[in-house]
């Protein structure tokens, strides 16, 4: 029987990552748990015949104690393990607002700082371990929380549970399993090789002329870490990390040009990461969604689309849905996915209209529906329970005895978008797959990021929790001139077609929507068996031209839907007499705020919301703060390569400048603590 060291068991990474080894191991093997990571080298070779430890994380890069370990060591890296670090809140309290203490480990405080900064007024005590953090909240006051593995999270056992908030959603580590002898060479495997250059020669040139011993042979260096040689000061060893097998031709030259200037010892040639942590999330295929069946018009027909207005939100619904055949519905389970991811009252036009909602009920339980329900998946930040009551659609569903679904509760699903250029995968929220029929219920706004957003980009509500952001973090698609963020939208809509449309056009908004633009009242819904039908309509009474909407256009280009409204079948005959023109988004968002110069790459709504609401309540009192008339810089998004110094920095997104300027973490953080930070650091300034 294999025996595997490990540092644990107050490691629950490393706990985690060494029983996920060895589930992929064919022999037996038990698994024994050291104190240190000294101790796991030591016991390789001797009580055991394996080590795994901790090498590399997303928050603090290399582990140096590693690094120095396998310098001294005769251990080889024969292995390694990648598993996602993601922590969660659990608190005896209904928001993190009421938090009064927070039991934190040190990996927790390390990788959730943002968070913990984000909680004002709080008291933060350092614990041991998870486990200790989370007996201490047992025992605890009523107001106390405790940051812990999200894996480890019951959600049915505390009052507030917030997944995944860590710094960086997407926080991984690699742990390395190590051992006295090489494994032999995989065939079909991509390997990694991690090396380090002893007494290098002391003279000007001698890393570049190592570094170009790799690059001279295609060899693709992903890591190099100098480290002090210990000797005498001022001399330093080369961590260096590359693709490739080392046992190869192009190595082999490599190594005999880079010996001329200094001595190579080899940590390890093992294979790329096979494995990863067991996960909740079940993986499916787009023609298994509801999308992909039970469609409620035949193919060969045109689409319809009924508009009614002038009788109210209620009224308008019913008069739209009854120039409809709705028997389809009979017998089915229905999910209604309105636009209530903000928390906001219905005359903001930033949320759908409860009584658009009240009256999709009541229509579609007299045609005799199975079930119909109401669902959601909020922006970052917003409890869907706070939303539903807000926004009164959770009272009008009560009332009716429909369920109200916070589609971010459970674990999500994994939808392959097989033609997609900008994504291949979404996380899809588990709740769209209960039912039979979707109907897109948006408001009728524009958008910053995509001119518009109606019933096709309000399926990005169906989104599992955070993955919504990352459509907003993508690379540029090679070879085209589209935003990523319109192409994969385009790309969402190959898998996420909703059957059915009704559009609020109650009170809609213009100018900066989604959510900081200003109400446009119209009076009227628009219903429809198409999305892209029923938007092109809304787009033409808000008087923009369909083909202008990028993702749309993309889409219809595909094939996906139609723009063109003489190919639809549209009642009243007059509906282009309700055209309303829509103050459109300003194209240089500075020109609201003169001397504000807002740095944008690669952000989401939320953010970009954020500061308008933020320089509409605090710009007189911000220019007090920058008194000599100069630009204030004001940076939101991931994409940035640099900044300008003093640069007000909001979000987490920004945090690699955080020593840049004024920054303020949160994802979103609220304009009052952005101005309350500025406040905070000018003020020292002036002392």
């Amino acid at each position: 029987m294999l025996r595997i060291a490990a540092l644990g068991p107050i490691d629950p990474f490393t706990s985690r990552a060494a029983e996920t080894y060895r589930g992929t191991l064919e022999e037996p093997s038990s698994l024994e748990y050291f104190l240190s990571i000294k101790s796991v080298f030591r016991a390789v070779g001797d009580k055991c015949d394996y080590g795994i430890v901790p090498f590399e994380n997303t928050a603090e890069g290399h582990v140096v104690q590693v690094l120095e370990l396998l310098l001294q060591s005769n251990c080889t890296i024969i292995d390694e393990i990648v598993i996602p670090v993601h922590y969660g809140l659990i608190a005896r309290c209904s928001s993190p607002a009421e938090i009064r203490t927070l039991y934190v480990s040190y990996n927790s405080r390390t990788e959730c700082s943002d968070f913990i900064e984000s909680l004002p007024g709080m008291k933060v005590i350092a614990v041991p371990d998870y486990r200790e953090a989370a007996a201490r909240l047992s025992e605890g006051e009523q107001f106390a929380g405790a940051l812990v593995p999200s894996w480890t999270i019951r959600a049915d056992v505390y009052p507030l549970v917030v997944e995944n908030v860590n710094d960086y959603p997407s926080s991984t580590a690699r742990f390395i399993v190590i051992a006295e002898q090489e494994r032999s060479f995989l065939p079909g495997k991509r390997y990694r090789t991690s090396l380090v250059i002893l007494e290098a020669e002391d003279r000007p040139g001698v890393l570049s002329d190592i570094l170009i011993a790799f690059a001279s042979r295609d060899i693709n260096l992903t890591s190099i870490i100098s480290r002090p040689a210990r000797e005498s000061v001022g001399t330093y060893h080369f961590f260096i990390e590359c693709i490739g097998y080392a046992v190869s031709r192009e190595f082999e030259e490599a190594f005999a040009q880079i010996k001329k200037w200094g001595r190579i010892k080899l940590l390890g040639s093992y294979p790329m990461q096979e494995y990863s942590a067991p996960e909740t999330t079940s993986r499916l295929s787009a023609d298994m969604l509801p999308m992909s069946r039970n469609s409620l018009r035949a193919s060969t027909e045109k689409p319809r689309i009924s508009i009614a207005s002038g009788n109210g939100p209620y009224r308008n619904t019913i008069d739209a849905l009854n120039r409809f055949n709705l028997e389809p519905f009979k017998g089915k389970r229905v999910l209604l996915k309105p636009n209530i991811g903000r928390v906001a009252e219905p005359s903001s036009g930033v949320i759908t209209n409860p009584e658009v909602v009240a009256a999709a009920i009541d229509a579609l339980k007299a045609a005799g529906a199975a079930e119909v329900a109401v669902g959601d998946s909020p922006i970052t930040g917003v409890r869907m329970e706070e939303a539903f009551e807000k926004s009164g659609i959770g009272s009008i569903a009560l009332e009716r005895g429909c369920r109200s679904i916070d589609m971010d509760k459970r674990d999500p699903v994994e939808i392959a978008v097989r033609d997609g250029e900008a994504i291949k995968m979404l996380k899809l929220c588990a709740d769209v797959l209960d039912f039979d029929i979707i109907v897109s219920m948006p408001v009728i706004k524009t958008h910053m990021h995509t001119v518009v957003t109606l019933s096709v980009k309000n399926m990005k509500g169906c989104l599992w929790r955070r993955s919504k952001v990352d459509l907003h973090m993508l690379p540029r698609v090679p070879y085209s001139e589209e935003k990523s963020l319109d192409i994969a939208i385009a790309d969402m809509a190959s898998v996420l077609k909703p059957h059915f449309v009704i559009i609020d056009g109650t009170i809609g908004m213009e100018g900066l929507g989604p959510s900081a633009g200003e109400p446009k009242p119209l009076d009227l819904v628009i219903a429809g068996d198409d999305a892209f039908a029923a938007d092109s309509v809304a787009c033409i009474i808000m008087g923009i031209d369909p083909e202008s909407v990028p993702h749309l256009r993309i889409a219809s280009r595909r094939g996906y839907g139609a723009l063109n409204p003489s190919g639809f079948i549209i009642e009243p005959e007059n509906w282009k007499e309700l055209c309303r023109p829509f103050a459109p988004v300003p194209q240089n968002l500075t020109m609201n705020f003169p001397r504000a110069v807002i740095l944008d790459e690669q952000s989401c709504s939320a953010c970009q919301s954020t500061v308008l609401l933020f320089m509409k309540r605090y710009a007189e009192q911000l220019a007090e703060y920058f008194p000599d008339k100069k630009k204030i810089h004001i940076a939101i998004g991931k994409g940035h390569k640099g900044i300008p110094t003093n640069t007000i920095c909001i979000g987490n997104c920004t945090r690699r400048f955080r020593d840049a300027g004024i920054y303020i973490p949160g994802c979103p953080p609220v304009a009052s603590s952005i101005i309350g930070a500025i406040e905070k650091k000018k003020g020292k300034m002036k002392k």
